[in-house]
């Protein structure tokens, strides 16, 4: 792993609906009028209805199942890419996430996430012996436009004492 190295670009699996916004925004009662709202939206310089900034990481998921496909089993995760770069020991924290929204996330947009590894840090501490990880991700509408960047550092290390 090398400073600016990307290490993967993911797509999410579906577009930004309306409905998908409204179930959103019922499920955690959010009154902002530009969530729901098209006349306040369009009076704020908005097409139509935008979608809350929370939905950034759900909306920029990829699918992880398909119909047919065995049962997940449980306790299963949804496949972080940190998780696939054979990093040193078998913990991981996450230590920082710092998220900087750029543009609205509107109706119809598609995010493509590229993950590109900003700094690795080894490190021994008290938990184990392992490696700092700091992440860059820019999430990007369909059009290429910069919607977001996330700035995620994880610790992945093995506990003092384990054998991995």
């Amino acid at each position: 792993m090398t400073q600016g190295e990307i290490v993967a670009k993911t797509l999410g699996a579906e577009e930004i609906s309306a409905s998908a916004i409204r179930r959103y925004v019922e499920a955690h009662e959010m009154r902002w009028p530009l969530y729901s709202d098209a006349g306040a939206a369009r009076a704020h310089g908005h097409d139509a209805v935008i979608a809350p900034w929370s939905m950034l990481l759900t909306a920029a998921m990829p699918a992880y199942w398909e119909p047919g496909q065995e049962p997940l089993e449980p306790g299963v995760l949804p496949p972080f890419m940190w998780t696939k770069l054979g990093l040193p020991g078998s913990e991981m924290v996450t230590t920082a996430v710092d998220l900087e929204f750029l543009e609205p996330l509107r109706i119809g947009d598609r995010i493509e996430t590229t993950y590109r590894i900003v700094r690795t840090t080894p490190k021994a501490t008290r938990v184990g012996e392992g490696v700092f990880v700091d992440f860059e991700l820019e999430f990007r509408r369909q059009d290429g436009t910069l919607v977001a960047v996330e700035r995620t550092s994880i610790y992945s290390y093995s506990p003092v004492g384990s054998s991995s």
